[in-house]
């Protein structure tokens, strides 16, 4: 769940089980009248056992967990304390649901679950979880569920104390809590501190009439590929980078050009592989104008003149 942030500079950025009585007919030396020892003469067909479901738009207050056994399904109001809102409940089919056990978190069909899940949770949240402090997973039966014919997956949001932090107990739904552009879930402006290896130790939110460095700009979303590893120098890493600096020219109003590297640096926040692997393949991008500059409003829209190309 946790994610790190890198920088570019300025050059390079259970069934229900119906039970049978027995009746055992001690001590009688017959059946009583109109009874024909055929128990089950007459009797309606038993149902077919069916699996619990769990429902969509409760909250609870465990924390995530990819396996969601029922031992531990304890739904509460989302008006209560929870760390984790159920926002969607729907059912592996298709090849995905002939499986002999649930779906792996590092498969395809976990991915396709992840898909559908970011689909519904932006429709519930009035935004991509993404432009906040939200973080999205997916929950699958326990193996003895999927035996007795659980099918489901449920799509989780956490609210986070930051986007690379850990969740935190809130009250009250997260139905809408992106729709405002102002909600304070949303990401904006923020004060950043990096060491000396280029990556951000600290990014502080504060309001974009204040002094900042650094600005939320959007998403650049990769292609179906490889994990690009920020440990490496390699291709994927750097189109991750030119993707970012596309969304910080389309944000700012500059030229989408070679030039975007010389008049703001970037900053990515990097998912971790086992995220990837999940599904995850959206970085959030940041215009990060350098420790030693500060600009107070948006750069939203800015053009040209406001973001010139530097070349020191």
């Amino acid at each position: 769940m946790r994610r790190r942030a890198r920088t570019g500079t300025l050059a390079r950025t259970a069934a229900v089980v119906v039970g049978m009585v027995v009746l055992a007919l001690a001590g009688c030396g017959g059946l009583p009248s109109g009874v024909d020892g055929d128990l089950a003469g007459g009797w309606s067909t038993l149902p077919e056992p069916t699996s619990f479901t769990p429902r969509a738009e409760v909250c609870h207050e465990d924390a995530y967990r990819p396996v969601a056994a029922i031992e531990h399904y304890r739904p509460v109001d989302c008006a209560g304390p929870h760390l984790l809102e159920t926002v969607h409940v729907a059912n592996f089919t298709g090849e995905a649901g002939e499986r002999d056990a649930p779906p792996a978190a590092d498969g395809w069909q976990w991915r396709a679950a992840f898909s559908q899940c970011e689909d519904h949770a932006e429709e519930y949240l009035g935004a991509g979880h993404r432009q906040g402090r939200i973080w999205l997973g997916v929950a699958v039966p326990s193996e003895a569920a999927w035996d007795g014919g659980a099918r489901w997956f449920r799509c989780e949001l956490s609210e986070l104390e930051s986007v690379a932090g850990e969740p935190v107990m809130r009250e009250g739904t997260l139905a809408g809590a992106l729709a405002d552009p102002e909600s304070g879930l949303r990401l904006g402006c923020f004060q950043v501190a990096v060491d000396g290896d280029g990556l951000v130790e600290e990014k502080t939110p504060v309001a974009c009439d204040e002094p900042h460095q650094a600005e939320f700009v959007g998403v650049w979303r990769a292609p179906e590929d490889t994990y690009p590893d920020v440990e490496e120098d390699s291709g994927p890493v750097d189109e991750v980078y030119d993707g970012c600096r596309s969304r910080i020219a389309a944000y700012t109003e500059v030229p989408d050009d070679g030039d975007v590297r010389f008049r703001a640096g970037t900053i990515v926040d990097w998912m971790s592989r086992q995220d990837w692997d999940a599904g995850d393949r959206a970085f959030r991008c940041y215009l990060w104008l350098g420790e030693d500059e500060e600009v107070t409003g948006s750069l939203k829209g800015a053009g040209p003149d406001e973001l010139p190309v530097r070349t020191e």
